[in-house]
């Protein structure tokens, strides 16, 4: 029998791309449905209620002004399309905010677990998740409070597949959420020594890796799925006669451990702008890229039968 993988990644808190996995398994026929890191958001727009009735915003590189609920509730379904959280305030409100860091991440905290529940509740009355098996994997970018929002639906149907193998046909899949280092110094990182000894013990797990799926959410280092924008120490774009440098970023530990235990292939994100494939020895390692903000999904179907890899290749829209 084939079976069909629905593999993405970084939807970065888009209900937009969201829909957009849900209906693609309908679409594409897919036996496994996989969103792989970087679930929740990066952004709190605070959409201000002003003493003549109107609101106002800042985003999208503009100032919005609002007079009626509808044009509000229009603008906040814009946000959540591109990935961006909101919460409507009054300006005594939102001058507490400014003064107060620790509320401000208790509400992103609460956006961003409010979103993810009703996410997860959409995708229970959607897919069956009893013929489908499915998927939900936060990243590095992820606050640890949403890994118990998707336990919570487990008895539903959802896996979460940290610290535990599911398998695809006759394939194990072994699956990490954690990155080598970054600029900033994001929920779940490792330096390349701790976290090539974290993925050898989950390896370590599996009957077969030759035979079997690595679902590590960094790509490999030196390939075509990690290049990245070169930046300063101040985190600007390093440019060449004004045209953007690139480096390799992705992890080594990750890419010795894929050239020591050869699966048969290598599930990856992390790294928005370098979708696409590549192979290191005989392991295909393939990686969607992100484009979360323009609503726009990216995804790899993978098809395999028994212990075999058949098919790979790449979908967005």
């Amino acid at each position: 029998m084939v079976s069909r993988i629905f593999f993405s990644v970084d939807v970065h808190g888009s209900t937009l791309v969201w829909r957009k996995w849900i209906k693609a398994q309908e679409l594409y026929k897919a036996n496994t449905l996989i969103l792989s890191g970087d679930l929740t958001g990066k952004v709190l727009v605070p959409i201000i209620k002003h003493s003549d009735g109107s609101w106002t915003a800042r985003y999208f590189g503009s100032r919005w002004v609002m007079k009626s609920e509808g044009e509000v509730r229009a603008f906040e379904e814009r946000l959540e399309g591109s990935g961006a959280y909101y919460v409507r305030v009054e300006e005594k409100e939102l001058e507490d905010m400014k003064n107060n860091p620790d509320l401000v991440n208790k509400v992103m905290v609460e956006k961003m677990v409010e979103r993810l529940r009703n996410w997860l509740e959409m995708l229970v009355r959607k897919v069956d998740t009893k013929s489908v098996q499915t998927i939900v994997m936060p990243g590095n970018d992820d606050d640890w409070v949403i890994d118990g929002v998707i336990k919570e639906y487990e008895p539903k149907g959802v896996v979460y597949p940290i610290d535990k193998i599911f398998s695809v046909e006759k394939l194990e899949v072994v699956s990490s959420p954690y990155v080598n280092p970054t600029p900033w110094n994001t929920p779940r990182e490792k330096d390349e020594k701790e976290l090539e000894k974290y993925l050898e013990r989950l390896v370590s797990k599996l009957q077969d890796p030759s035979k079997s799926i690595f679902n590590f959410h960094p790509p490999p280092y030196n390939t075509m799925l990690d290049l990245a924008p070169k930046l300063t120490k101040d985190l600007r774009v390093v440019t060449v006669a004004g045209v953007p440098q690139f480096e390799h970023v992705g992890s080594k530990a990750v890419r010795r451990v894929i050239e020591k235990y050869q699966p048969l292939i290598g599930l990856h994100g992390h790294i928005h702008e370098s979708s696409g494939h590549d192979q290191i020895g005989r392991t295909i390692v393939v990686n969607p890229g992100s484009e979360y903000s323009e609503g726009v999904l990216k995804a790899y179907i993978v098809e395999v039968e028994g212990d075999r890899l058949l098919n790979y290749y790449k979908i967005e829209g």
